[in-house]
Parts: C-alpha cells; sequence; structure tokens
C-alpha cells in the first residue's frame, strides 16, 4: 500500500501538471473535479506535514508543546479553514501548553526602537520602523528557505495564502471598507501610506506579502513559532503567559480548567504586552491587522476633536449590553452631549448607506471580503445606535 508521502508526491505531480494545463477549454468536467480534489488534499497534506515539522523542531530545541495539545483546522473537512490551537485532553488550570524560547523567536530587538517611553507619533512611527525592520528580516529568512536557522518555521509561513488584510482585497472591497470606515482611517491604505511611501518596501508583491504577515503575527517586534498560532477572542480567553521579553521565552499556561475539544484562545489586544493599546485599539483595528470582525466584545473608539470617545459592546447573560470606561476615575467615561451627537452624525451616515448596500450585492467582491464588510458595517451601526441611546439615558449601561 503507497504511504502517505507517496500519495503526496503523485497527487502532486497530477496537481502540477492539471495547473499548467488549466486553461485547455477541452478539459473535461471530470477531470477538472479531480484535478481540484487533488490539489485540495495535498494542500491538507502539505499543511499537516510542515506544522508537526515545525512542532518538532520547537521540541527539539528547548521549546515544547505540550502533548495534550494539537494544531488543526476550524474545520476538518475544509482545507482553507483557518488553523487553530485545541486541546486533544482536559488541560487542568495552570498547566503549561507551550514554551518558546528566545533562541527560536525570530525578531530585530537588537536595532528595534525601544518603545517604553514613547507616545503619540512617535509611538507610531517607532512602531512603523520596528515593523519595518521586521520585514526586512523575514524576507531575507525566506530567501534562505531551507537554509534558514528558523527554516521549519518559514515552511509554514511559506503555506499563509496572499491577501488575507483589507489593504490587499479587491479594489472594490477596499473601496467600500474605506467609505464604511471612520473618516481619515487607514483601514486600507496603511500600507501605501506607512511603508511604501515612505521607502521601506516597495510595491513588489512578495515585499508586501512579507510586511502583511510581519502585522499579523508579530509581537512587537518578534515573531514566535506556534504562539502565534494561538486564535483570538476576548470572550473566551483560557490562557495566560508570562511576558515575551523574559530572558528564558514565553511559558503559556491554561488559565482555567479546559476541557477535551476546546480551542485555546488568547487575546491580540488585551495581553500581558499590550500595555495600554485598548484605549485606541478596537474592533476596526482588529479587522485592519488580522482581516476578520472579532467575536464579541466589540470595542469602539470614536474622536471629538482629539477627545476619545470609548465604548464597548459587549455579551452579560446571554443579551448585548453597552459598557463604558467609568470604574477608574481617569477613565474615558460616559459620552457626553457633544460626544452623543458626533456618534449620532456618524450613525447618520452609515444609515445613508445602508439601502445601496442591501440592494445590490458587488459580484466584483470574492465572497469571504463582502460577508465581512457586511458583517463590520452592522457591527458598527448597532454599536452606534446602543452607545447613542445609553449615553443619552435611554437604556442602562454597564460600568467597565
Amino acid at each position: 500500500m503507497a504511504s502517505q508521502s507517496e500519495v503526496a508526491s503523485a497527487l502532486s505531480i497530477l496537481c502540477i501538471w492539471y495547473q499548467h494545463n488549466k486553461r485547455n477549454k477541452r478539459e473535461k468536467p471530470a477531470m477538472k473535479i479531480v484535478r481540484t480534489i487533488s490539489c485540495l488534499f495535498l494542500a491538507k497534506i502539505a499543511q499537516a506535514d510542515v506544522v508537526q515539522s515545525m512542532i518538532d523542531w520547537v521540541n527539539s530545541n528547548g521549546g515544547s508543546l505540550n502533548e495534550k495539545i494539537e494544531i488543526r483546522r476550524l474545520d476538518p473537512s475544509d482545507s482553507s479553514s483557518p488553523m487553530g490551537v485545541f486541546a486533544k485532553e482536559r488541560l487542568e488550570q495552570e498547566e503549561i501548553i507551550m514554551y518558546i524560547p528566545t533562541s527560536l523567536y525570530l525578531n530585530v530587538w537588537d536595532e528595534a526602537t525601544n518603545m517604553d517611553e514613547l507616545e503619540g507619533v512617535e509611538a507610531f512611527e517607532a512602531n512603523n520602523s520596528n515593523l519595518c525592520k521586521l520585514t526586512h528580516k523575514l524576507a531575507k529568512e525566506m530567501k534562505l528557505g531551507e537554509k534558514s536557522q528558523f527554516a521549519p518555521y518559514i515552511a509554514y509561513l511559506k503555506t499563509q495564502r496572499e491577501g488575507q488584510l483589507p489593504a490587499l482585497w479587491a479594489e472594490e472591497a477596499r473601496t467600500l471598507l474605506r467609505s464604511i470606515s471612520q473618516p481619515k482611517s487607514q483601514i486600507v491604505d496603511w500600507i501605501e501610506d506607512n511603508f511604501q511611501k515612505k521607502g521601506c518596501i516597495s510595491e513588489d508583491p512578495f515585499e508586501v506579502h512579507m510586511l502583511a504577515l510581519v502585522l499579523q503575527r508579530s509581537f512587537d517586534a518578534a515573531m514566535i513559532p506556534l504562539w502565534d498560532m494561538v486564535n483570538h477572542d476576548n470572550g473566551r480567553i483560557n490562557t495566560k503567559n508570562t511576558s515575551i521579553y523574559s530572558k528564558k521565552g514565553i511559558e503559556v499556561m491554561a488559565s482555567r480548567v479546559i476541557d477535551e475539544g476546546e480551542e485555546i484562545f488568547a487575546s491580540y489586544d488585551l495581553c500581558l504586552d499590550c500595555f495600554d493599546v485598548e484605549d485606541y485599539w478596537g474592533t476596526q483595528e482588529v479587522l485592519k491587522d488580522f482581516g476578520f470582525v472579532e467575536p464579541y466584545p466589540h470595542r469602539w473608539i470614536e474622536y471629538n476633536n482629539g477627545k476619545t470617545i470609548w465604548y464597548l459592546i459587549m455579551e452579560v447573560d446571554g443579551e448585548l449590553k453597552v459598557a463604558f470606561d467609568t470604574v477608574d476615575e481617569d477613565g474615558f467615561g460616559v459620552p457626553d452631549k457633544e460626544d452623543v451627537e458626533i456618534l449620532k452624525k456618524e450613525l447618520k451616515r452609515l444609515e445613508s448607506m445602508e439601502s445601496e448596500l442591501q440592494r445590490k450585492r458587488n459580484s466584483s467582491i470574492p465572497d469571504y471580503q463582502w460577508d465581512t464588510i457586511v458583517k463590520f458595517f452592522h457591527a458598527k451601526k448597532m454599536g452606534l445606535s446602543m452607545a447613542i441611546e445609553a449615553a443619552s439615558g435611554n437604556a442602562a449601561y454597564v460600568d467597565f
């Protein structure tokens, strides 16, 4: 009986041959089905192989992944489904999930700008500079391929498809999302404005993809294998971790008992080393940086002449509630009358777009991009409406 690798090799040849001949108009429907299935099955095998190789590499270089953990697709039957980290067996509270030593970080800490004391524009520019340096480092390692000291991690990164972020979506999708997002938002223009125009990268698709990978998968000025595969969900966080800056590396533990079959979740913006990013980074920024509309809670940040209007839409006992930053004396508080007018103006702007959005599905926009944009639109519109009602005294709110 043929081994899995032999099957993969045969399918690879078949897939490549048909790829070169896919423009052949005489291709029979049955052969097209064979080609499609072959390529999908091959992709599934290849993905599993590179993930296991990366795990083996981590385990053999001073790191560890708990044997009760598996890394697989969210939908095992769909080869295009995103990857996730899952518990194969029950994990006890405080049980170690993974340990990644700093020696396995792909980082530029030796040349990165220290941002500890920086604020505002200075911090923004320093962060972009660090992202740029890390992009160049990643590009170099990608070109080294199997010769890279991070070869198994690089092999995994090479399986990541291009165009996941809104900045790289279809032009029609970017135009629509730009019109929905906050005025002056860089949700789709950040690559051009902050990196191409400033000479960090060119329009070369490879360079653009390297930058996108860095934004999606890096922590400060480092990329951390395996840890970057844990998905984000602020409503279901079940992990805690040591600082990524620890000299020995990062240790990830269960923050509660995790049952068999549960997915492992972390937070991309409420993490130990995230500082006060939640003050200015919310659901819109998650979409910008990662390409999806996050599950609840949704955090929204609007501005009134430089003043921050901050609110949260969260699930409480199965119902959606508005939360304002009122617990601490220096919190953003409940939006005042002037803030409410700003929110009403933004809501009215969105409502003026709704009929057009509902009336016509833009066929030039891929399904995932369209569905994500529509989801974002309705989440933003509902958030504004709920915040206005609560701030105006017409509905209760939660102190947060």
